[in-house]
C-alpha cells in the first residue's frame, strides 16, 4: 500500500510538471503568432508563480522543478536582493509551517541566515552587517576590525568602550608604514626605532605590524625581537641595528668614501679637500645646531650638520671728529663696502647609531651643503632652494644604493 501511494505521488508530480511545460509552450506559440490581448507577465510575477508551484510540489512529495531558482552562495560576500516574500538564502518563501527569522528586512529560513565569513548559521540576536552581508560579530572583528600593532588588541574591544569616543572607533595610522595602533601609545612611552620610526610591539616581539583584520592575538604580525638601546637612550629595531653606523673610523669613513665617489661621478668632487667627518650624539648635535642657527624654523629635529666659517671683508671709512674745536678728539667710522671672503668648511657632523642607508642619505645631504660652500657659496641662492638641492642629492644617492648596495661597507642591494 505504501509503495502504491509513493508511485502515485511521483506520477502526480510528473503530470504537474508536464502540464506546466505544455502551458509554457502554448504561451510561446501564442506570442509568436501575434500580439495577445493579455498583458505579458512580469519577471517578479513569473518568479512568484514558479516558487508557488515548487512549494506545492514539495508539499505533495513530488520532485523539484529542474528550472527552479536557487539562492546565492552562502559564503559569497556582497548584497543580494531577493524577490518580495522570498528567503534571500534560497529564494523560497518560508511557509507558515517552517521556522524562520526576520532580519535585514527579510524573512530567512533558520539554516539560510549564514555568516559571510565562516558560512555557519547565525543564531545570535546580535550580528554585524557589511555591504549587505551578515556576519557573526567575532567573524566580523577578525576580518575587518582594526587591530593595534603595539598591544595586539582589537581597537574598541574592551567592553565596547576602549578606543571609542562619540560612537566612533579612534585609532592612529603611521603615515609611511601604515601600522594601526591605539592613540594612547603616542604618549605612554612606547619606543620607536630611531632609524625607521616603527613602533615596538609589546612583549619583545619586535616592530609593530598591526592593521585591519589581523587574526590571532599572539602578535604574529610583528617581526624581529626586542629593540636594542643605544648609550644615549635611543632605541633601534634589530633590522636597523644590523647596519648601524657607530664608529667614525670603522663605519663612518667607508660610508663617507662611498658618498664622495658618488659625488665625483656627478662632477661634484669633494676630494682632495673633503672636510672631516664626525659621528656625535644627539645632545652634541643639538648644541652645535643652536650655535649654527641654520635649521631654526626648518626642521623639528637635526640629524646632521655642515659646520663652516664664512668670511666677509668690510671696507670702513674713518674720518676725524674735531668735536667743534681745532684738534681732532676721535674718529667716526662708516662701512662703505663689503665683499665675500673665503669660506672654510670645518667638518661634516652626523648623528651616530643610524642605519647605513639613513646615515648615508644624511651624509649626502650635508656634503651638498659643503660642496656649495666650497664652490663659492652662491650668495643669491635662497636657503629653501639650497635645502631642496641637498634633499635631491640625498635621494639620488639612496636610489643608487638601492640598485648596487654600499660596496665600501659590504652592504648588499636592499640592505
Amino acid at each position: 500500500g505504501a509503495y502504491g501511494r509513493s508511485v502515485s505521488a511521483v506520477d502526480e508530480g510528473d503530470a504537474a510538471l508536464a502540464a506546466r511545460l505544455q502551458a509554457e509552450e502554448d504561451a510561446g506559440s501564442r506570442l509568436s503568432a501575434g500580439p495577445s490581448s493579455r498583458p505579458p507577465e512580469t519577471d517578479d510575477e513569473a518568479l512568484a508563480r514558479a516558487l508557488q508551484e515548487e512549494e506545492d510540489r514539495a508539499g505533495r512529495g513530488g520532485p523539484p522543478s529542474r528550472s527552479a531558482p536557487t539562492g546565492p552562495d552562502p559564503g559569497a560576500s556582497g548584497p543580494f536582493r531577493a524577490p518580495p516574500g522570498a528567503c534571500p538564502g534560497c529564494l523560497r518563501a518560508p511557509s507558515v509551517f517552517e521556522g524562520h527569522i526576520t532580519a535585514m528586512g527579510s524573512k530567512w529560513h533558520r539554516g539560510c541566515f549564514k555568516c559571510g565569513s565562516c558560512s555557519k548559521p547565525i543564531g545570535e540576536s546580535h550580528f554585524a552587517v557589511r555591504e549587505g552581508t551578515p556576519y557573526h560579530r567575532g567573524c566580523y572583528q577578525d576580518r575587518f576590525a582594526p587591530k593595534c600593532g603595539v598591544c595586539c588588541q582589537f581597537i574598541g574591544e574592551t567592553g565596547g568602550r576602549r578606543g571609542i569616543a562619540g560612537g566612533s572607533v579612534r585609532f592612529m595610522t603611521h603615515p609611511y608604514w601604515g601600522t594601526v595602533f591605539c592613540p594612547e601609545h603616542e604618549l605612554d612611552g612606547t619606543r620607536r626605532c630611531d632609524g625607521c620610526d616603527r613602533m615596538e610591539a609589546r612583549g619583545g616581539r619586535g616592530v609593530a605590524a598591526g592593521g585591519y583584520g589581523v587574526s590571532g592575538g599572539d602578535g604574529s604580525g610583528s617581526t624581529g625581537g626586542e629593540f636594542a638601546e643605544l648609550p644615549d637612550g635611543r632605541a633601534m629595531c634589530l633590522e636597523c641595528a644590523s647596519t648601524a653606523v657607530i664608529d667614525t673610523t670603522h663605519d663612518g669613513q667607508p660610508l663617507y668614501d662611498d658618498v664622495c665617489v658618488f659625488f665625483s661621478n656627478h662632477d661634484m668632487p669633494l676630494l682632495p679637500t673633503r672636510p672631516p667627518l664626525h659621528l656625535v650624539s644627539q645632545d652634541t648635535l643639538n648644541d652645535a645646531d643652536d650655535k649654527e642657527g641654520w635649521h631654526v624654523g626648518r626642521t623639528a629635529r637635526t640629524r646632521g650638520l655642515c659646520l663652516f666659517e664664512e668670511h666677509t671683508v668690510y671696507t670702513v671709512e674713518r674720518t676725524p671728529d674735531f668735536g667743534g674745536g681745532f684738534f681732532p678728539v676721535g674718529f667716526s667710522e662708516r662701512v662703505v663696502g663689503q665683499s665675500r671672503g673665503a669660506t672654510v668648511v670645518n667638518a661634516v657632523v652626523v648623528l651616530y647609531g643610524l642605519p647605513a642607508v639613513c646615515a648615508g642619505a644624511i651624509l649626502a645631504h650635508e656634503c651638498t651643503h659643503a660642496y656649495i660652500r666650497m664652490a663659492g657659496g652662491y650668495p643669491r641662492l635662497r636657503p629653501k632652494i639650497e635645502e631642496g638641492l641637498c634633499q635631491l642629492m640625498a635621494l639620488l644617492w639612496v636610489e643608487n644604493t638601492a640598485a648596487r648596495g654600499i660596496e665600501t661597507m659590504g652592504v648588499g642591494v636592499g640592505g
